[in-house]
């Protein structure tokens, strides 16, 4: 997987809703379910330079499973992928099939649950507030995505939430430095480890305050650096939910290297309105930028709607009024489906 700072764009979609799962197999404290997701968008492509638009799509495909163990502990497993429509040629390099979540893990009630494998860092639970849109929100932090070689622990009590997470070293990992003053490239592809913690906090009326903290070492021949991100964020509402939801994050990355030190900052704000009528809207703003030499890395107003067929069929409209110089706006019209 792909790290990087300054390409500070973390694209999300939804999740398949797990009201949608099918259970294939329940029996003797044994749980199996299988989800998935079909989804087509338009995109303009006024961005390549072209007037023309593209139709895209993608399929999703999940399993997960429970089993119980004792009556305190249970086990738990999950693996899910995402493979793109447009890969008839299975030769070129494009990554056509990602792994989105591979984990499994022990399910201790009220001491907790510990997930090793494949999934979000404990960092995103204090990021991933602001991140209701489909296509272009949560791009005014750097977060680094999901992330294989992980041991997790959650809990909650009362409206208290902790997260730890630790993730082993990996040797396809690559965290771009920038560059250097004769404008050379600096990375250092090589994750020592990683560590994130989180702690959150809900209040009785559904207002949220979270906070998070992530480290990661990278090493190669000799060649050393660090990234170190924390983030502030709070939330009203209940997401997903009829009625309004809104949420505002704050965050601040920095990289460190032999010779390198560049540190960014960005907020975000983000707003959904869900009527009765199956309509909701969205609306939200994200802003971050190198706090060493002010350029603006995003910059952006963010308009969406979307309409509920049904409980697994769904469309959606999303626009982005991009403020960085030279780069054009975005929109696009989706379909999508979850089983």
């Amino acid at each position: 997987m792909k790290k990087t700072l300054l390409a500070l764009a973390v694209p999300a979609l939804l999740a398949a809703s797990a009201a949608n799962a099918a259970t294939v197999y329940e029996k003797d404290g044994q749980k199996f379910d299988v989800y998935g997701r079909a989804q087509v968008n338009v995109y303009n492509d006024t961005a390549s330079g072209s007037d023309s638009n593209t139709l895209e799509g993608y399929g999703r495909f999940g399993i997960r499973g429970s089993t119980v163990i004792n009556d305190k502990v249970s086990g738990f497993g999950r693996g899910e992928w995402q493979i793109d429509s447009e890969n008839s040629d299975y030769g070129d390099s494009k990554e056509s099939l990602k792994t989105r979540h591979f984990y499994a893990g022990f399910d201790g009630g009220e001491v907790g649950k510990v997930t090793f494998g494949q999934t979000d860092t404990a960092y995103y639970d204090a990021i991933g507030v602001t991140d209701i849109f489909n296509e272009w929100g949560s791009s005014a932090n750097a977060y680094k995505g999901r992330q294989e070689g992980q041991i997790i622990y959650n809990n909650t009590f009362g409206g208290f939430r902790v997260g730890t997470s630790y993730q082993f070293s990996d040797d396809s990992a690559e965290l771009s430095l920038g560059q250097d003053s004769g404008g050379n490239t600096i990375s250092v592809p090589d994750l020592d480890y990683g560590y994130a913690a989180n702690v959150g906090y809900t209040f009785p009326i559904n207002v949220g305050v979270n906070a998070g903290f992530a480290k990661d070492e990278y090493a190669q021949a000799g060649q050393t650096a660090s990234k170190t991100d924390w983030a502030l964020s709070t939330s009203y509402g209940v997401y997903g939910e009829a009625g309004f939801y809104a949420a505002a994050l704050y965050n601040e990355s920095k990289v460190e290297g032999q010779g390198f030190d560049v540190t960014a900052k960005g907020y975000e704000l983000a707003a959904m309105y869900i009527l009765e009528n199956d309509w909701g809207f969205l609306a939200g703003y994200n802003f971050s930028e190198n706090k060493d030499s002010g350029e603006d890395l995003s910059d952006n107003y963010l308009l969406g709607a979307q309409y509920t067929f049904t409980s697994n069929f769904y469309t959606y409209a999303e626009y982005k009024f991009d403020q960085i110089d030279g780069a054009d706006d975005q929109w696009t019209l989706a379909l999508q489906y979850n089983y």
